[in-house]
């Protein structure tokens, strides 16, 4: 078996880029084939479950540390950049959407969220949107919880305030 590198240990929080936030609960070896290949367990903060994610893949996945203290108070005091524009047609704004979730910036997450948030107090959301709109919440809230040690009631009631405002300019 070659030595593949382990960036993470067991107990670090990591976020996943379409599964959220949780901790690296051990690092196995499995079969895989004729080779045998390391895993990070990960265990998600939202879902309650664990994930299996070769250690060889981690880089093209999109694997990462959760985000500073420091950047969680800039999110949950409302700084989450410029809110991008919104294409009109559903198709194109559930690929851009699914792109900013996909880059792992929370900060993209987050403008995701708010949008799809805006757009459903505009009229209902299409089942595919309210999908994107959910998975973009798992991700945010854990990445959140996290890094800022609280509950997931307690980050909604931070972030609505700040949503409220950001809706009126």
């Amino acid at each position: 078996m070659n030595e593949v590198i382990h960036t993470f240990c067991v107990g670090d929080q990591v976020l996943h880029p379409l599964h959220g936030a949780g901790t690296i609960t051990s690092i196995t070896i499995r079969q895989n084939g004729d080779n045998r290949q390391p895993y990070y367990a990960m265990h998600l903060l939202i879902d309650d479950a664990e994930l299996l994610i070769p250690v060889a893949c981690e880089t093209r996945i999109g694997l990462r540390r959760i985000c500073s203290k420091q950047t969680a108070q800039e999110i949950l005091a409302g700084n989450i950049g410029t809110l991008p524009p919104q294409p009109s047609r559903w198709n194109c704004r559930q690929r851009e959407n699914m792109a900013r979730i996909r880059s792992g910036d929370i900060r993209q997450v987050a403008q995701v969220v708010i949008c799809l948030h805006m757009r459903g107090r505009r009229r209902a959301l299409a089942g595919s949107e309210q999908r994107v709109l959910a998975c973009a919440e798992k991700i945010l809230y854990s990445e959140l919880m996290l890094a800022v040690s609280a509950t997931r009631e307690e980050i909604e009631q931070t972030l609505e305030p700040q949503w409220s405002k950001l809706r009126r300019r």
